[in-house]
């Protein structure tokens, strides 16, 4: 993934971009993780926005939806 939480205790904001299956894979695993812990604020950061790059990846290749972005 292109952001780590290092970076996110720098700036504050946890964003991360999901560029392969590998990345998506280990979002997912992180997810699951984060799910059975019980998260302090900086852990449901970093939930939140893995799920949010979860979704942004999911649309981007959907091919149950992508068939309409097709000329």
């Amino acid at each position: 993934m292109r952001v780590t939480m290092a970076d996110v205790a720098h700036s504050g904001e946890a964003r991360f971009r999901i560029e392969t299956i590998e990345d998506y894979e280990l979002a997912t695993q992180r997810i699951a993780t984060l799910d059975v812990a019980s998260p302090g604020e900086e852990e449901q950061r970093e939930r939140d926005a893995l799920v949010e790059a979860v979704r942004q990846w999911d649309r981007k290749h959907d091919d149950v939806t992508g068939w309409k972005d097709r000329p």
